[in-house]
């Protein structure tokens, strides 16, 4: 896949995620995904495959987590990594509000997903 097509995918992602839409997420990810999602409240751990996805689904929407990612940028690191930075919005987490993720694709499809809290300086 292209650059581009892969920015376009982790996009669609996090568009699908702020809608909280999980088959609009899942039809990103591999079936196959890992999946470590932000370290919430009630929410840590690492998820695998689509049925490990629709449990943290099924938890953030029971724990009435109602943050969305605002991305400021996603850019291509490396064959087949995209890195989305952005920041938290709606969200009662404390502390720093500044969000990144590691995605890894393959073919096209997320093969594995690393969300992160982080404050702006380790965005540099």
């Amino acid at each position: 896949m292209s650059r581009h097509a892969d920015e376009a995918t982790v996009r669609r992602w996090f568009d699908a995620f702020n809608s909280r839409d999980l088959e609009g997420m899942l039809t990103c990810m591999h079936a196959n995904v890992d999946f470590r999602p932000l370290r919430l409240q009630g929410i840590d751990s690492l998820y695998h495959c689509h049925v490990g996805v629709r449990i943290w689904f099924e938890d953030l929407t029971r724990m009435e987590h109602p943050h969305r990612i605002e991305l400021s940028a996603v850019r291509t690191s490396g064959a087949e990594r995209v890195v989305a930075t952005g920041a938290l919005a709606d969200s009662d987490v404390a502390g720093p509000s500044s969000f990144w993720a590691m995605k890894h694709l393959e073919n096209g499809v997320i093969i594995s997903a690393h969300h992160h809290l982080s404050d702006r300086l380790h965005l540099r």
